[in-house]
């Protein structure tokens, strides 16, 4: 354990930490291992597979290892009751201490963004620089009714399996994930979360803890107001889409900039043109671009 590594966090939120499946892509050629890793936190119900073909062509033009993590209930991860931002710190930290990496480069999408965010406050000596995907510290209303929809339809979903056929079930739910919001994209997307459950072969289930994510929703799709005061002054990046619920202007406004600003002063803004929240998704090789270059500059 590395001497000071979990001061910042509450004795009580110490006790609850779960233990992270990851995936470590590394470089096919010369690299130097003494260069700090990439490591990268997926969206509220995706997982690290989401970022499979991205690390591994970070890892080749980084020419440095590549980390991707399953944050707690989701993915190959452990479940647990409560998903608040500073136990999925914990979660991290401590993983990142059983693997014995000191310290850093971070990049989170929606809720990895947030929790990477609240870790380069609570532990900024872990932190060597930061990449945001069109996630500021601050509320996100309007995407937290849309998740809410998606999600509770999953929730209503009958998901016995009397003829054992999942495509079938997938295909009933994805009719009514459409009518959320008229996205197949992303209805597909919670589709593809949908398995048949290892405990009964006669139903299926949700490869994330769809009870503790709809709980603590409000939490997640909020910013921890307890950590103003803090900053984190080392190099951060924030990639904002474009044609994001989240700028529905395409441009950040002047709210968004202070409260960015106001954690992380040293940010710098980059708004990508045709894309959404989740950039990588429809703009991967432009993405890599602006994530190798600002890595490379430090």
């Amino acid at each position: 354990m590395l001497k000071g590594a979990k001061k910042a966090i509450k004795e009580e939120e110490l006790l609850s930490a779960v233990e992270l499946a990851y995936s470590q892509y590394l470089p096919e050629e010369e690299w130097n291992k003494e260069s700090s890793p990439l490591v990268i936190l997926h969206c509220l119900c995706g997982s690290r597979g989401d970022w499979h073909t991205l690390s591994e062509k970070l890892a080749k033009l980084l020419k440095r290892e590549v980390l991707t993590i399953d944050l707690r209930n989701h993915g190959e991860s452990g479940h647990a009751p409560s998903m608040q931002y500073k136990e999925m710190v914990n979660d991290v930290i401590t993983l990142l201490d059983k693997l014995n990496i000191a310290k850093a480069h971070f990049l989170g999408s929606s809720m990895g963004a947030s929790v990477m965010m609240t870790l380069a406050l609570l532990h900024p000596h872990r932190v060597h620089s930061l990449i945001s995907e069109d996630t500021i510290p601050c509320k996100i209303i309007s995407l937290k009714s849309i998740i809410r929809g998606y999600l509770e339809v999953l929730a209503s979903l009958d998901m016995s399996l009397p003829d054992g056929n999942l495509e079938n079930l997938k295909e009933r739910a994805l009719l009514k994930l459409e009518k959320v919001e008229q996205s197949r994209n992303i209805s597909l997307f919670f589709t593809r979360n949908i398995v048949v459950s290892k405990e009964d072969s006669n139903t299926a289930t949700c490869t994330f803890n769809l009870q503790a994510i709809l709980k603590d929703l409000d939490h997640l799709t909020s910013w921890d107001e307890t950590l103003a005061g803090r900053q984190f002054t080392g190099p951060v990046c924030f990639l904002g889409g474009s044609d994001s619920i989240n700028q529905p202007t395409g441009e950040l406004s002047e709210e968004q900039k202070a409260a960015l600003t106001s954690y992380f002063p040293s940010a710098e803004i980059h708004m990508m043109q045709n894309a959404g929240h989740l950039i990588h998704r429809k703009q991967p090789e432009k993405f890599m671009e602006h994530v190798c270059r600002f890595i490379d500059s430090l």
